[in-house]
């Protein structure tokens, strides 16, 4: 049987290599680039959701930006898609701004 007792979760991991408020800000810009070429939110939509539990859980982060925790989940899992006004609000309380250029 293999001993997995020196293993960690993959956000674990992601909170290690994404340690810096600088490097999560490139990781949804990345995120966002990639919707950008391809089309695809999900990717965005993963990316937000990781970030989002790089600081706290997705209840308080619910709570924070006036959503239900359901709601939140169901735009993270592609399932709904965000008024830009909601965007909006995750972004700013994730200290990111939208920006067209």
């Amino acid at each position: 049987m293999n001993n997995y007792k020196n293993s960690i979760s993959f956000e674990e991991g992601f909170c290690q290599i994404f340690d810096t408020e600088e490097k999560l800000k490139e990781y949804l810009s990345f995120a966002f680039e990639q919707y950008l070429e391809d089309g695809d939110f999900n990717i965005f939509y993963r990316s937000l959701e990781l970030v989002i539990k790089s600081r706290d859980t997705m209840t308080g982060f619910a709570r924070k930006v006036d959503l239900s925790k359901m709601g939140l989940y169901n735009i993270v899992k592609g399932k709904k898609e965000p008024k830009i006004t909601t965007l909006a609000k995750i972004l700013k309380e994730l200290g990111c701004t939208l920006k067209v250029a």
